[in-house]
């Protein structure tokens, strides 16, 4: 098991592997694990999130897709839900290790070497402006949670929801900011030759309130791999999984049944 990885684990039967948002961490999974019994949910925090240990400089998405990779055999998961930021390792995960992944569901999907939206690449720019100011924090935290990009829009549906996300991005370290670890994950580019390798039983979950960027991501992994459905929850935003847990968890336990 790769040491630098945290893992929260809770409930019985097979096991899924869950891989969370930027800034966020396994924890805000809860909500989600309460309304599908019958499963060991298997929490990744990413490094640099939660847990686990920092996210060193120059680590590549193949490289984090083969500690993902690690995780998986050791725990017998043949099953992956991630969301957002957390969907770009797992699809690395399904297309270098195509025998491991039987299921995968992906909900507001990010796919490396895609264009953005502009509002967030300015956000993140001013984000790193402010860590090199006042460092961590919870200014870093209202300032990422603020609308454009439309990240935590629709959480504005869902006081509490809103409230407890807040508190996790607030423990977020933000190292990254400061030495550029994220460079070397983003610089790599999924290509349509890449996706077409994905075996996996994949779906795709995404918020009719979504920002164009990500609504394109999702309609090219329906029409690009193999075996792939997209469902589209109404009055939802960047955060399906997090916004609408019931419905989700209906999707999710269909889909991994």
């Amino acid at each position: 098991m790769p040491e630098a990885l945290h893992l929260r684990r809770r409930g019985s039967g097979p096991a899924v592997l869950w891989i969370h948002g930027y800034t966020m961490d396994s924890t805000t999974w809860q909500p989600l694990w309460d309304r599908l019994p019958g499963w060991t949910h298997i929490g990744i925090d990413l490094p640099g999130h939660g847990g686990s240990a920092p996210l060193p400089p120059g680590l590549p998405l193949t490289a984090l897709a083969g500690q993902l990779a690690e995780v998986a055999k050791e725990t017998g998961a043949r099953s992956v839900v991630a969301l957002s930021f957390g969907s770009m390792s797992a699809i690395q995960l399904a297309i270098q290790e195509p025998g491991l992944v039987d299921n995968l569901v992906l909900a507001a999907p990010t796919l490396a070497g895609t264009p953005n939206e502009d509002s967030a690449r300015v956000r993140y720019q001013q984000l790193s402006m402010l860590y090199r100011m006042v460092g961590p924090g919870e200014q870093l935290a209202d300032l990422w949670m603020q609308s454009p990009p439309d990240i935590f829009t629709g959480t504005q549906r869902h006081p509490a929801l809103r409230a407890s996300l807040r508190e996790v991005v607030a423990r977020h370290t933000w190292a990254e900011l400061g030495n550029r670890a994220m460079d070397a994950l983003t610089s790599h580019k999924h290509t349509a030759e890449d996706l077409r390798r994905i075996t996996a039983r994949t779906l795709v979950v995404l918020g009719d309130e979504d920002m164009p960027a990500f609504v394109r991501n999702a309609e090219l992994l329906r029409a690009t791999v193999p075996d792939c459905q997209l469902e589209t929850l109404k009055e939802t935003g960047h955060l399906p999984l997090l916004e609408r847990p019931d419905a989700s968890a209906e999707l999710i336990a269909a889909h991994l049944a």
